[in-house]
């Protein structure tokens, strides 16, 4: 395992050097990396050079030296590009600054930019969730099947009054005839009595139905189901164009569209942290050594080292070396290491520093 960490010209980014923007392959998904590889602990360091570095790496590493408004003004400039790094590193550099104007004048950025709902100020929305229930978030399987229809049911029988259903579609690779149709019905039965709903995945799941809407017999659940995402979503225009298609496809009347709430589309949940991890807290620097040290202590009695770095506010530039040796040190005793809750701008500094190579990271979503 090659680890890019030592290399030449590997000193602090110079604040008063103009950073220089580097065409980036396309990105897709910021919010599951691909994780090392916990059965092979012979490591090789390698000498590199930084062609490779892009301006989100800069950007990671200005923030890193503790450069926020030089970091602030190249996440600014590349929000044009529509990586959406950028944005989340924007967002969480807001957040950890506690400015919240700023903060919701790029929210409605992103509203207009992408159409769809923008990402929330905390504070606003833990007052939004106050005196409702709130379920839990249910991921629907990877094979979506008729069984479906009976959790659904004991699911809708438990909730709460006011309670919002979080479904998470992000999972889901197949979809059966019996399984759409099951769907179908309990989104048109919810229309009903107002359930509202929180929905991930949304895009994935409306693709996977296109893909089954043929005008053929035995497929029509798969039609039912897709005009009931488009009414759960609020997608009338796409609702009607395809009660058009479904009339036509079978000669029969195609399901009504109702003005009812629509759903926000959230980003898929995080997995829960387990009780037992290790939390690191602050801005990780030479200042945190006795943390460190804690956390070796607890990595010797453990196979799977799981650490918690929400509440870590900046991993500082200066220590990642530091930091690097102590995980090639877990990992070299056989464990496997999970870096989980990471703000966006740590998260990047940790995949330029290749840390994403010792350690499964799990992120904190944009939301």
């Amino acid at each position: 395992m090659a680890i890019p960490f030592f290399r030449k010209d590997r000193n602090k980014p110079d604040p008063e050097q103009a950073p220089h923007q580097k065409t980036e392959e396309p990105y897709t998904d910021f919010g599951t990396l691909t994780p090392g590889s916990p059965g092979s602990f012979g490591i090789v360091v390698e000498e590199v050079g930084s062609s490779g570095e892009s301006a989100i790496d800069e950007a990671a590493m200005l923030y890193a030296s503790n450069q926020p408004d030089n970091a602030e003004a190249l996440l600014r400039s590349l929000l044009i590009g529509n990586d959406p790094r950028a944005w989340h590193m924007l967002f969480d550099l807001y957040r950890l600054a506690q400015r919240e104007a700023d903060f919701e004048k790029l929210a409605l950025e992103f509203a207009m930019r992408f159409e769809c709902s923008p990402p929330v100020w905390k504070a606003r929305e833990d007052k939004a969730k106050k005196g409702k229930g709130v379920s839990r978030p249910l991921v629907l399987p990877a094979e979506l099947d008729g069984s479906i229809g009976e959790k659904l049911s004991h699911i809708l029988a438990s909730l709460e009054k006011d309670a919002t259903l979080q479904l998470d579609f992000s999972q889901v690779a197949n979809v059966d005839q019996a399984g759409a149709q099951a769907m179908a019905d309990m989104l048109g039965k919810t229309r009903k009595t107002k359930l509202k709903f929180q929905v991930s995945g949304a895009s994935s799941i409306i693709e996977l139905l296109k893909s089954r809407t043929q005008p053929e017999p035995g497929t029509q659940g798969y039609w039912q189901m897709l005009l009931a995402v488009y009414q759960m979503l609020g997608k009338q225009e796409d609702f009607e164009n395809l009660a058009v298609d479904f009339a036509v496809a079978f000669e029969l009347s195609p399901p009504s569209w109702e003005n009812v709430l629509a759903a926000q589309e959230v980003a898929a949940p995080v997995p829960d942290i387990p009780k037992d991890a290790f939390a690191l807290s602050g801005v990780i620097s030479e200042t945190s050594q006795e943390q460190i040290a804690r956390l070796m202590q607890y990595a010797e009695s453990r196979p799977d080292v799981v650490v918690d770095c929400s509440a870590v506010t900046r991993v500082d530039y200066a220590f990642v070396g530091h930091l690097i040796g102590q995980l090639m040190q877990i990992l070299g005793n056989g464990k496997t290491i999970t870096l989980q809750g990471q703000n966006a701008l740590v998260n990047e500094l940790f995949r330029v520093m290749g840390i994403d190579q010792l350690a499964r990271m799990v992120p904190a979503k944009l939301v």
